[in-house]
């Protein structure tokens, strides 16, 4: 997937209409849930904690609104503290969701910190409740302050391990390795927050073929399949069969995207 190389926008021209024209500082609980969904692993530090309870705004989007648009920078860094937000590109006329993001996740640090523009459509599948960092203020502080910047390299290391679990499950050999991949990716305190149609979309199988794996670890006792979510019932079963690199392909795969044959050298 090409990004377009770039620089981020003028701190200044933001111009999001998701941004507060006023500052309205959050409780310092606000502030700790953002240190956390950022990537901090070591002892808060009072300058970053004083930092976001100033300038983090609260949030409302409504179901198919945009958190971030393709060819556009994301207004700042967005932390979801509720509901649900898809990560997706357009392949030809379909939408391919390749992640999402639910609470206490982020989006926005990569593309401000690399100055790359991410060909990607984040949009609320659900009403998302969120924190922004805008723009401005994020990147002045990035520089200012070290021990921010120290957080925001722990949270990109942790993304991208995530993004290398996320190709692996994509790369299975069979589907069902497949299935069991990605539902331990997308899983979140026990429950898997997508439907059918978005999973299948995530590991690049019809729906049909996916339903009747799902179907399988259900009477397998592993999952139990609810409306637009799955509830995970034995993941160690899952992480046993997600392990395999030689379970059999019983189901149907998907093709995948067809390539032009290479022109031979005479």
């Amino acid at each position: 997937m090409d990004e377009v190389v770039g620089n981020p926008p003028a701190p200044d021209a933001t111009g999001d209409r998701h941004v507060a024209p006023r500052n309205v500082p959050l409780t310092l609980a606000n502030a700790r849930f953002a240190m956390r969904a950022l990537g901090a692993r070591r002892h808060e530090e009072r300058s970053v904690l004083s930092t976001l309870a100033e300038q983090l705004r609260a949030r409302q989007l409504r179901v198919g609104e945009d958190l971030c648009s393709p060819g556009k920078w994301p207004p700042g860094v967005w932390i979801i503290q509720d509901g649900i937000a898809e990560v997706a590109v357009d392949v030809g006329a379909n939408r391919c969701v390749v992640q999402t993001l639910c609470r206490g996740e982020a989006f926005g640090v990569a593309p401000l910190v690399s100055g790359r523009w991410i060909p990607c459509r984040v949009q609320a599948a659900t009403h998302v409740s969120a924190l922004l960092w805008p723009v401005r203020e994020f990147l002045v502080q990035l520089e200012r302050n070290p021990a921010l910047a120290r957080l925001v390299l722990d949270g990109l290391v942790d993304r991208i391990v995530d993004s290398r679990l996320r190709l692996s499950a994509v790369l299975a050999s069979s589907l069902e390795v497949r299935v069991a991949r990605m539902l331990l990716v997308e899983e979140r305190d026990g429950v898997v927050p997508v439907s059918q149609a978005t999973l299948a979309s995530m590991i690049g199988a019809s729906r049909p073929a996916l339903n009747r794996v799902l179907r399988d670890f259900q009477r397998d006792r592993a999952i139990e399949l609810q409306y637009r979510r799955i509830q995970l019932l034995d993941r160690d079963r899952l992480d046993d069969l997600a392990r395999s690199t030689t379970a059999p392909a019983r189901h149907e795969l998907s093709p995948g995207p067809r390539l032009r044959p290479l022109h031979r050298c005479r």
